[in-house]
């Protein structure tokens, strides 16, 4: 109860409140956002139109027992939450073992992909005479180079591993902190995927502001799931939320969110991978 009432207050100092429709035996959902365009968009013309921000309606007109409320803070915030057994969820969380320590994970519900070593469009030609690149390279062998992470991030495995072993000078806490130092040239490159990148180009620059570059380490297609505590409370969310996507994923409707915002010439690999997407647990 502690948890919840927590919660409540919380709400309330956001401004926020159960909907008024929400009936006394609703149970309580609040989804928690974190502004990381184009998956999830706060503000701005495309407010709401994001990935993630399409899927939590679709998962909320499903579950209709839920009363369903959301609450946008940074996301170190949010993994603490999780951590604490709060009654929170996020769409959007890549499973790592380290989470699962924590967090309850549902079946994919989107997908990161390609990944790329982003640089101003005028240095490609000084990263591209630096051979293939190489993740491990860059972060040892040209340290004089400046890149920065989103603190509490997983974006997969090796690319994980290699900023744990080698951690950039500085973190940031937001995508377009991070594109607007990386436009000042503040930082030389970030690790990152193209839909976001093409999105904060069109946002703080131009179209074309900034290019991705292939690189040795880059993974295959990260899934991003519902994210919630690993309580009873959580995986019984999770089971629910399970049950849904097993219906919605195949349809052409759930296609059209997940390749929503990818750039046309990632287009075919997005859909060469669906299959894959759709078997995945």
């Amino acid at each position: 109860m502690g948890k919840r009432r927590g919660l409540a207050g919380l709400l309330v100092g956001l401004g926020l409140a159960l909907p008024a429709s929400a009936r006394a035996e609703d149970k309580p959902l609040t989804w928690s956002v974190y502004d990381a365009p184009p998956f999830t968009i706060i503000e701005g013309e495309n407010r709401g139109r994001g990935v993630f921000d399409q899927i939590r309606r679709l998962l909320a007109a499903r579950l209709t027992d839920y009363a369903v409320t959301s609450v946008t803070v940074p996301f170190p915030r949010i993994v603490a939450s999780l951590k604490q057994g709060e009654e929170w969820c996020f769409v959007g969380g890549v499973k790592t073992p380290e989470r699962e320590a924590f967090a309850a994970f549902s079946r994919p519900v989107a997908m990161f992909y390609p990944l790329r070593i982003v640089v101003r469009a005028e240095d490609r030609a000084r990263f591209e005479a630096l051979g293939p690149l190489s993740l491990k390279n860059l972060l040892t062998e040209h340290r004089s180079l400046r890149t920065s992470v989103l603190r509490d991030r997983a974006i997969a495995p090796t690319v994980d591993g290699l900023f744990r072993q080698f951690p950039p000078g500085q973190t940031y806490a937001h995508f377009v902190e991070a594109y607007r130092m990386l436009q000042s040239d503040r930082l030389d490159y970030l690790v990152d995927f193209s839909s976001i990148a093409a999105y904060n180009a069109r946002q703080i620059a131009e179209p074309g502001a900034f290019v991705g570059l292939p690189f040795a380490e880059s993974p295959e297609p990260v899934f991003s799931r519902v994210m919630c505590p690993a309580t009873p409370w959580g995986r019984e969310v999770v089971a629910r939320i399970d049950a849904v996507l097993a219906t919605e994923r195949p349809s052409p409707d759930y296609r059209r969110i997940v390749e929503a915002w990818t750039a046309e010439e990632d287009l075919p690999r997005i859909r060469a991978v669906y299959d894959a997407f759709l078997a995945s647990e």
